[in-house]
């Protein structure tokens, strides 16, 4: 029997910058398939409680999809997470981008991968992310299993 490969977006709060009550800060990090990426950006409370919306939606099959952009750099978004239903399975996609400047601000670093969630795991983030759009938590996670083409 074959073990199956972990993967791992983290969201959270970044401790190198302020956050207020209408903007927060934020750091993002992937682990898949033995990499991973990680950037920072600043996002507006009321984009990520859309996401959340459309994220909820998707469990209640009412969405196809959900799209989180994060940040507003005119070269590229630092984070992009793009969460789908995996068919009929009851479990999700997740589709993730995490760019970053180079040692040149012109110079962008880039890391894309896809990783299926359970329902339990993709709940569990979306609950969490929440939390932290409301300042009760300072990260959310969503694991899945980099191996699964969902």
């Amino acid at each position: 029997m074959t073990q199956s490969s972990t993967a791992e977006l983290s969201i959270g709060v970044s401790e190198h910058a302020a956050s207020d009550a209408d903007f927060l800060a934020l750091r993002a990090e992937i682990r898949c398939r033995g990499f991973s990426g990680h950037t920072a950006f600043t996002m507006a409370r009321r984009d990520i409680s859309l996401f959340i919306a459309d994220a909820a939606a998707l469990t209640a099959n009412a969405s196809d999809s959900a799209l989180l952009l994060g940040g507003w750099e005119k070269a590229e978004q630092p984070l992009r997470v793009q969460l789908a239903r995996a068919g009929l399975t009851g479990r999700f996609v997740a589709r993730v981008r995490i760019a970053t400047n180079g040692p040149r601000t012109d110079q962008w670093n880039r890391v894309e991968t896809d990783f299926v969630a359970t329902s339990d795991d993709f709940d569990a983030f979306v609950n969490g992310l929440r939390d932290v759009a409301r300042s009760a938590r300072t990260s959310a996670s969503l694991v899945g299993d980099a191996d699964d083409i969902g």
